[in-house]
């Protein structure tokens, strides 16, 4: 009598036991799921405010850079008319100039502008050498060494990837030079079978554990989103720097 009393008691607290860790479980998968749900509601809003300030942002550089420069165009050609057609006189030479070279400027702004929105390189070169546009362009403005490897044979993809790739990169390229304090930075793009493999590392100061799943790491959040929206995986380590390892499923030729 004494041992089945026992064996109850047993089975009771087993069963207690047991049922205590699935509502553990259930918490657990619970606070997950609002944590992912909370930072795409701010990934979302991030994304609004983002999209606004860049309209508001193209209508300025339009008016102030393309709009001032026009306008100065055609207060010169009303300059020049006045001068009869004498295209001999050195006024109307130096105004002539002075026009080409605005002319320039004018054609220089609009291509930094339509470049910021989309690089030219991913449509009329493709991904490969929107990288190397984009490496070229770090090391000229942040003054720190990059290396791409990869080759062009590897990144012929279709546009929906090759943009994605391209504005991954980006991001984790911008990170680096905001937070990172790197002196080195390596892209290495690679493709075995069916799978791309992206790798971005710099030798900075690496990033905390914490900050990984922040709801306002933006950078980080809009990263994840784009490789899961491929079906890819991917996973930030600090090992000396940051580390950066994507794995893509490419669709079929």
């Amino acid at each position: 009598m004494h041992r089945h009393t026992s064996s109850l008691l047993i089975l009771s607290a087993l069963a207690v036991g047991a049922r205590l860790c699935w509502r553990l479980g259930q918490v657990a998968r619970q606070e997950q799921l609002e944590q992912s749900y909370a930072q795409l509601r701010e990934l979302s809003a991030a994304l609004q405010t983002i999209r606004e300030e860049e309209r508001k942002h193209i209508a300025r550089e339009l008016h102030d850079d393309l709009g001032q420069l026009l306008a100065t165009l055609s207060g010169d050609l009303a300059l020049l008319q006045r001068y009869n057609g004498n295209s001999d006189s050195a006024a109307a030479r130096q105004l002539q100039a002075g026009m080409d070279e605005l002319l320039m400027s004018a054609i220089s702004s609009l291509r930094r502008i339509a470049g910021n929105l989309r690089p030219r390189a991913l449509d009329e070169g493709g991904l490969y050498f929107a990288l190397e546009s984009l490496r070229q362009g770090f090391v000229k403005r942040q003054g720190i060494d990059c290396l791409l490897d990869a080759t062009e044979e590897d990144l012929i993809l279709d546009d929906s990837y090759s943009t994605a790739i391209f504005r991954i990169v980006q991001e984790a390229m911008t990170n680096i030079a905001r937070h990172a304090d790197a002196r080195k930075v390596t892209l290495s793009l690679y493709r075995q079978d069916a799978t791309l493999y992206v790798t971005i590392h710099d030798d900075g100061c690496g990033i905390a554990e914490q900050d990984m799943d922040k709801a306002s790491s933006f950078g980080l959040i809009g990263m994840r989103e784009r490789v899961w929206a491929l079906h890819g995986d991917i996973a930030i380590v600090s090992d000396g720097g940051t580390r950066i390892m994507i794995r893509l499923p490419l669709p079929p030729p």
